[in-house]
């Protein structure tokens, strides 16, 4: 072979390995929480295979992604919670709508909502998604438990409150609209055992 096809050879070659993406590369994936309608999934990324696929070390997860089913093509990158473990998502039934749980910190967890608009999902503003509970809280976990139908989703607020005066559970539901704003339509206090 010439010198000069040798040299073409190793240049293109070197080009090609700077070209191909890193992710592909040893990388390991799960798809979890797919949609209803078998549209839309969650993929966990780690550098590798984990130890148990079914129970992944936070510490070895490299992304979590929305995908399109079955392209994976990726939709939207996902929340993940403090310590870099996954929120899981509940899905409408209809697929427009799901919210997952993501803990900022070991004493608060919060609901954010998507809604589908075309083929994107637009994040709503929850910052006021909570009821209001007596007393001075310390720890609150806004957590969604399921959607009730299209557009109503059913949450479980858990609040420890400051100076050992007890706790309080409270299950609602809130009501979407699609320009995004919720109005609270039902609260129940929820016993606990010692009650």
């Amino acid at each position: 072979m010439p010198k000069t096809l040798n040299v073409f050879l190793a240049i293109g070659f070197l080009f090609g390995l700077q070209q191909t993406p890193a992710r592909e590369a040893g990388n390991w994936e799960k798809i979890t929480d797919v949609s209803p309608d078998k549209k839309l999934g969650v993929r966990v990324i780690c550098e590798s295979e984990p130890d148990d696929p079914k129970n992944i070390d936070p510490g070895s997860i490299a992304g979590v992604e929305l995908v399109a089913l079955p392209s994976k093509k990726r939709v939207m990158e996902l929340s993940r919670n403090y310590d870099g473990a996954p929120a899981k998502i509940f899905w409408s039934p209809d697929s427009k709508w799901f919210a997952l749980a993501v803990s900022e910190g070991p004493r608060v967890t919060v609901t954010s909502v998507f809604h589908r608009e075309g083929n994107e999902f637009e994040k709503l503003d929850t910052e006021d998604l909570s009821v209001s509970s007596r007393g001075d809280a310390r720890n609150q976990y806004i957590e969604p438990i399921r959607w009730v139908k299209s557009g109503a989703l059913l949450l479980q607020q858990f609040t420890i409150f400051r100076g050992g005066s007890g706790d309080s559970t409270i299950q609602f539901t809130a009501v979407f609209d699609t320009s995004g704003k919720f109005r609270i339509i039902g609260k129940k206090k929820v016993r606990s055992k010692a009650e």
